[in-house]
């Protein structure tokens, strides 16, 4: 009876151990990823320097100076007096809960902007390049906060790489001497860059720094206007180009459609401060307006037409980038119910396979920014909670947050910490909206 028992118990054990075997082979549900940094900081010859997640180190308060460092250091009691002094020199938005993100997010964008305006979109690798996208959000969250001087900065940079037909790289090295790689041209490059240079002319309190961003801007910004004008065929809308998503694209998607609307808005109001004719331009902005509204909008907004699915890229088309409009408020309520993942972020759109369960922050910080040009202010502050609780351990916000809901990838991102300011500051009432359509 004793030689049955034991060998029924050992028979129960294998079971229990093949079932883990099992159990331990089977795929994980969603995606998991590595997070390569936890923030960014500058070492004492200013070199930046990125922060590992697993360090022990964070950051004292209203720096980017770690606490390990020894503050008996003149260079380092420097350093948090300059970061604590730059910050007074502007604002902070979102007082209370969320003041800690957005200090954060303005520490490190201040860190990932270089002497000579590069704005790096992250401190590693691949992500060591300047895109015009992220640079052009930054440059627009610097002039809300009032940090016009970092603004003037990276329109300096722009200004130096700034193509002569318009048309923008999808990134170009720090050091100004071109795009890393062949990757393909992205054409809303032409639209946020307009975008950025409008929001800056429209906070800044001091005329002579308008003037000196204008005169050196205004080649680019005519020249970007110019290629959007250009890319409209007989239909209205834009030639096909890669987008946010960065790959080949063979149809107009909205992310290429809705930044160039509101660029094209942007330099119109801007021709004055410009010294052009703005006619061209105001032409071609209504033929494009009522094409978007026409063929996007007439199937709900779809990443490309007829039924691509719901993209993130419906909010280019809410506040900030326009005014409220109920059939593109409705869209992305609906896209941003559709687009969330089970951790609570978003995926850039409903065709995205790639990593699944996986939030990208940027598309997360879109919606929120939309929700709360809305009105919405539950809304958005749901997605920031989301994004808040989700930061590095040395509270820098991440690219992505994957299928653990751990922060993911690399950190911080310029992009999300522009689009968190920006939003902070929309549900403070005081972020500029672009004209709409005459």
């Amino acid at each position: 009876m004793r030689a049955l028992r034991r060998s029924g118990w050992r028979v129960g054990l294998l079971a229990v151990v093949v079932v883990i075997a099992v159990l331990g082979m089977a795929p994980t549900r969603g995606t998991i990823l590595e997070l390569r940094a936890g923030g960014v900081t500058t070492g004492p010859s200013g070199a930046v320097k990125t922060v590992p997640p697993t360090a022990p180190d964070r950051f004292v308060d209203g720096t980017s100076v770690l606490d390990s460092a020894d503050r008996s250091d003149p260079s380092v009691a420097e350093r948090i007096r300059s970061d604590r002094s730059w910050l007074r020199s502007g604002s902070v938005p979102g007082a209370g809960e969320f003041r800690g993100m957005a200090e954060r997010a303005l520490l490190d964008l201040r860190v990932l902007t270089s002497d000579t305006g590069a704005l790096m979109a992250a401190p590693v690798t691949a992500w060591r390049h300047v895109w015009p996208r992220d640079a052009s959000f930054a440059i627009a969250a610097y002039s809300v906060t009032g940090h016009h001087a970092e603004a003037a900065d990276v329109f300096g940079f722009l200004s130096r790489v700034a193509p002569a037909d318009g048309r923008w790289e999808a990134r170009y090295r720090t050091d100004g001497s071109g795009p890393p790689d062949d990757r393909p041209q992205q054409l809303d490059g032409s639209g946020w860059v307009l975008w950025a240079l409008w929001t800056f002319v429209h906070t800044a309190p001091d005329d002579e720094l308008v003037d000196d961003v204008v005169s050196a801007m205004r080649p680019a910004a005519v020249a970007s206007a110019d290629a959007i004008v250009e890319s409209l065929g007989d239909d209205g809308l834009p030639e096909a180009s890669s987008d946010y998503w960065e790959k080949s694209e063979e149809k107009v998607t909205l992310g290429i459609a809705a930044p160039l609307s509101v660029g094209l808005r942007a330099a119109v109001d801007l021709a004055g401060v410009l010294d052009v004719d703005p006619a061209r331009w105001r032409s071609a902005s209504d033929r494009l307006d009522e094409a978007v509204d026409e063929t996007f909008g007439a199937h709900g907004y779809p990443r490309t037409l007829p039924d691509g699915g719901d993209d993130a890229a419906v909010t280019f088309l809410a506040p900030p980038f326009a005014p409220v409009s109920d059939p593109v408020s409705a869209a992305v309520e609906d896209a941003e119910r559709s687009l969330r993942v089970p951790n609570g972020g978003h995926r850039p759109g409903e065709v995205w396979t790639k990593d699944v369960g996986v939030a990208w922050t940027p598309e997360t910080a879109m919606f929120a920014l939309a929700l709360a040009g809305q009105g919405d202010r539950e809304g958005a502050e749901r997605l920031l909670t989301f994004l808040d609780e989700h930061r590095t351990p040395q509270g820098s916000l991440p690219e992505k947050v994957d299928a653990r809901a751990d922060p993911a990838s690399v950190a911080p991102l310029a992009w999300t910490s522009s689009l968190v300011l920006l939003t902070l500051t929309a549900l403070d009432g005081e972020l500029p909206v672009v004209p709409g359509p005459d």
